[in-house]
């Protein structure tokens, strides 16, 4: 059986909105980060934080080991923790990385790359718009990308730019879904 990581990206300075966005309330009464955790929940079989060294409830805490260097070094803090060993088998197969600026973004959303995953074994990640905009931080990493990341990492953070290069499952999402919360006029009606 194959077992995901749910990963929640929070690591970013926050300084285009001024404040840390993990703490912001949604308009369900949960902060960004406990909502961004909460859609995990039911679908992964285990949830974890990664960037900052935020706690929160029983969750693992993946804090970056070199603060503001890009979400890549979150992924890869991700995927070396979702491959260690419990007994004779790797914890888990994959990590499912969703960042905690996309409030809009849901549980059935990321059921649709879990398929999309299943279906295909491989690197899956979410794409919006007419433009079919790639989201590399919604997506689903086998930890056994660990070593092609960690080496791209070596010479470039950009994630984008990595994920440009390989072969995918892309699945399409609302555009809507995948806003990212950047600044305080984001924020409208959440």
């Amino acid at each position: 059986m194959q077992s995901i990581l749910g990963v929640v990206l929070c690591g970013g300075n926050s300084n285009r909105m001024g404040r840390d966005k993990s703490m912001i309330h949604h308009k369900n009464g949960l902060t960004f980060i406990e909502h961004a955790a909460d859609r995990l929940k039911p679908i992964c079989d285990e949830v974890c934080l990664a960037g900052k060294s935020h706690s929160w409830a029983d969750l693992v805490a993946l804090p970056d080991l070199i603060p503001n260097q890009g979400p890549i070094f979150g992924v890869l803090q991700a995927l070396h923790y979702a491959a260690r060993q419990t007994g004779r088998n790797q914890k888990h197969q994959a990590c499912l990385i969703t960042p905690v600026d996309m409030p809009n973004l849901t549980t059935d959303d990321l059921r649709k790359l879990i398929l999309g995953w299943k279906t295909n074994n491989d690197l899956t990640y979410a794409v919006s718009g007419p433009e079919r905009k790639r989201q590399p931080l919604v997506g689903i990493y086998p930890t056994r990308l660990h070593e092609a990341i960690s080496l791209h990492a070596k010479t470039d953070s950009s994630l984008m730019r990595w994920i440009k290069k390989k072969d995918a499952t892309q699945i399409a999402l609302d555009e809507a879904h995948c806003q990212n919360m950047n600044r305080p006029e984001d924020l409208t009606g959440i």
